[in-house]
């Protein structure tokens, strides 16, 4: 991304990483999620946490793992509204 490191207090994905888990592999998630982080000062959300059909992205507890180990603290939050089936969570990373 074409901004400096720390430039937003938070950062909102919506709609794209997990749910296209079927065309982005792990590697590009953490890639991506990485360069998110590299210009959030304070927080991260990933919304939602689902693919296409619905179901939860199988490497997300991989993904938390990998953040975790990171120094960063994640939890996944539910939301009162479900844009598509089961996508009423999102992942909350505090940056470290």
């Amino acid at each position: 991304m074409p901004y400096e490191d720390d430039r937003f207090d938070i950062l909102l994905s919506a709609h794209f990483l997990f749910l296209y888990s079927d065309t982005f592999d792990y590697d590009f998630h953490i890639e991506t999620i990485e360069e998110m982080l590299r210009v959030t000062k304070e927080e991260l959300r990933i919304f939602p946490l689902v693919d296409m059909e619905g179901k939860r992205y199988k490497a997300l507890d991989k993904v938390i793992a990998y953040l975790n180990e990171r120094g960063c603290t994640t939890e996944e939050i539910e939301v009162d509204y479900e844009f598509q089936k089961n996508a009423n969570t999102y992942l909350k990373v505090k940056v470290k």
